[in-house]
């Protein structure tokens, strides 16, 4: 197993942030401070990115999922709630599915059950045709300012200076993962932990539309629209994705307990 790199904050019950495409465990900095206030937070760098060293092979999502399956275990976290921002959240739901008992549940924070359209597969093909011949910082321009509604939004710098610490294989190979992952939809009933959802009501990337059909797909969930928000909650509405989050954690302990 590849090694992950992850920063450690608080104490009590743990929770596990994994950031999304093109992104590191900073993305979750200010959030996770304000979330260790109450709980033992692990905000993780995913294989390839970051610190983390990147699997090798080509890999899918379902393989980043067993190899986070397998961190939990060596880091003997009982049932912990993972929560996932895009590409993080394709990650949770592949925990899910393949080891629900690990999990007291999970957190779609601007994600999908859904899998890619066929435009958004040509879209990711159009990615890596794009990145192999110019590089990584020509996509990231572009990329960048696409997750915030407010395009002066003062936290596009610190998420420009993350995403461009992402290396041209990671790039490639994630987009091909997300492009091929299945959907999530039909199996995920079987999922009886609790689920949260939450999305930003402006999100180009996720609609609003399919966000509130994640109801219809879980035992045990709750749906969230953040108003004025893209993709980019953690850093668009701090507090309010702040306080979802702290009392879906309580909730989900609680009934852990029981």
């Amino acid at each position: 197993m590849p090694s992950i790199f992850y920063r450690k904050l608080g104490k009590g019950h743990p929770v596990v942030l994994i950031h999304g495409f093109c992104e590191t465990h900073e993305i979750w900095n200010g959030f996770a401070e304000q979330l260790a206030g109450k709980f033992e937070v692990f905000a993780i760098d995913l294989p390839g990115f970051g610190e983390s060293a990147i699997l090798p092979h080509s890999f899918s999502i379902d393989d980043v999922a067993q190899v986070m399956t397998a961190w939990i275990d060596q880091s003997d976290l009982r049932l912990p709630i993972v929560v996932g921002h895009s590409l993080g959240g394709y990650v949770a739901l592949a925990m899910a599915k393949k080891s629900p008992e690990k999990l007291a549940g999970i957190g779609l924070f601007h994600s999908t059950a859904y899998p890619d359209s066929e435009e958004r597969k040509a879209n990711r093909n159009k990615v890596i045709t794009f990145v192999k011949a110019h590089g990584t910082d020509p996509f990231i321009d572009t990329f960048v300012p696409g997750l915030f509604f407010d395009k002066n939004h003062p936290a596009i710098q610190e998420t420009y200076r993350i995403a461009r610490k992402t290396r041209e294989d990671a790039l490639i190979t994630y987009a091909r993962a997300m492009r091929d992952r299945p959907s999530s939809t039909d199996s995920l009933p079987l999922f009886h932990r609790p689920v949260l959802v939450l999305g930003g009501a402006e999100d180009p990337i996720i609609s609003a539309a399919s966000t509130r059909e994640h109801h219809h797909f879980f035992k045990d969930s709750e749906v969230h629209l953040l108003e004025n928000v893209a993709h980019m909650g953690m850093f668009e509405s701090p507090a309010e994705s702040l306080k979802i989050v702290v009392v879906f954690k309580l909730k989900t302990i609680a009934k852990s307990l029981q």
